[in-house]
């Protein structure tokens, strides 16, 4: 185990191909959609300590699907997670940072070649030790007990009423709708109360650019059920996220995509972001 007074666990996944890694069956990286044509992927450092909420074994996922326009995986898509764990405060982070975890990878030599896959994963369990038992959505409702139909319908409600506020740039109404998911991430992170008015300063500046925000087509969208049946998300069928502002510049940068799960407390305290 680590010694850190504030330990911060992170994985860094290496994707060309499309996919998602779960840890404790919620995403915390998506990787799909127009970004995953031709030959490029994604690799970076991705903080789980809010997927965690607490010290004990945690189940690592990686799923590997074929990138957009192809219909199986081939022999170049692959998917390789490191994990790593360093002390949060950020005079230490470097210097501190250490792999705690053999790494995961699909097979080194890709995929069967005379083999379909239209569907891999890699998995393995994880150990961490955390100074916090956080209590996020493990004590929620369990959404799969719900008629389907009318479950969608009712995420898709609270959904186009986040849209409507993204629409009219109201930051304040969507940190306030946010509060949940916002204590958790600053207790998960560490925050200082520095760190929580620059994360505040920065959500207004977002908002403060007064961008378009694309439409909220039903067609297209799909509803999942993850966290072991307590959160459940909107997702364009496509990958992408239904929330999102229009890029400024469309040449230098995509659309910003706002992810965002949803848990209920109670029965009757209704949906609310986490």
């Amino acid at each position: 185990m680590n010694d850190f007074e504030k330990p911060l666990y992170s994985i860094y996944p290496t994707i060309y191909c499309s996919g998602s890694v779960y840890v404790n069956d919620v995403p915390v990286v998506d990787w799909y959609g127009e970004k995953t044509k031709g030959e490029g992927g994604y690799a970076g450092d991705v903080i789980i300590n809010q997927a965690l909420l607490q010290s004990g074994k945690h189940k690592i996922v990686g799923k590997l699907l074929p990138r957009m326009g192809q219909e199986s995986l081939t022999e170049r898509d692959v998917m390789m997670i490191d994990f790593y764990c360093a002390e949060a405060d950020r005079d230490k982070w470097k210097e501190s940072r250490i792999k705690f975890h053999p790494k995961i990878e699909s097979p080194w030599d890709g995929l069967t070649e005379n083999i379909k896959h239209p569907y891999f994963e890699i998995e393995t369990e994880i150990e961490v030790e955390l100074p916090f038992v956080l209590d996020g959505w493990q004590n929620s409702v369990n959404l799969t007990d719900f008629d389907e139909v009318e479950l969608f319908q009712e995420v898709l409600s609270y959904y186009r009423q986040i849209q409507g506020i993204l629409q009219i740039h109201d930051a304040p109404r969507f940190l306030e709708l946010s509060r949940e998911k916002m204590k958790l991430q600053e207790q998960a992170f560490y925050f200082s109360e520095e760190r929580k008015e620059s994360f505040k300063q920065s959500a207004a500046k977002l908002f403060n650019q007064n961008l378009e925000v694309e439409p909220l087509n039903e067609d297209e969208l799909e509803m999942q059920i993850m966290g072991n049946g307590k959160l459940v998300r909107l997702m364009k069928r496509n990958g992408g996220q239904p929330l999102q502002f229009k890029s400024p510049d469309i040449k230098k940068q995509g659309n910003i995509e706002l992810e965002v799960k949803l848990h209920m407390r109670s029965q009757g305290n209704g949906l609310s972001i986490i």
